[in-house]
């Protein structure tokens, strides 16, 4: 897994949502029993499959496909108040993710690049020189 790039185009200027999407398959694929569905993902986030070519296909759908119905049905049976609390926490998290990927980002900005730092060094003036 060491490409990191986002899975789909659409993600390309939105690091917390390319990482979100990473971890969700990640987690997909830990907690299916289903060997293929384990391997089709571990090709999409390797780069060796397209996220899109696989999405349609009967083993992607056949894992994912009941665990949204399960989900809509789980929401169905909320109450109002526990939606819009689930809501809530989601948003939450969302936002959380962004401040953490623009943190990580103004961290690297600010690294200073090691390589520059013995310029001087490199050819220094003439100790004998009297523009000192």
């Amino acid at each position: 897994m060491a490409d990191e790039r986002p899975l789909l185009p659409s993600l390309d200027d939105d690091p917390a949502a390319a990482l979100h999407l990473r971890k969700s398959l990640r987690t997909l694929a830990a907690v299916t029993p289903d060997p293929a569905f384990k391997k089709l993902v571990g090709e999409v986030l390797d780069g060796r499959a397209d996220l899109r070519d696989v999405f349609d296909s009967q083993t992607f759908t056949g894992v994912v496909g009941p665990l949204v119905t399960g989900a809509v049905e789980e929401l169905s049976a909320l109450s109002d108040e526990e939606r819009e609390a689930l809501a809530e926490q989601g948003r939450q998290q969302i936002e959380d993710a962004y401040a953490a990927e623009k943190a990580a980002q103004a961290s690297r900005d600010r690294a200073v690049d090691s390589s520059d730092d013995d310029d001087y060094f490199d050819d220094p003036p003439s100790i004998l020189s009297t523009d000192w």
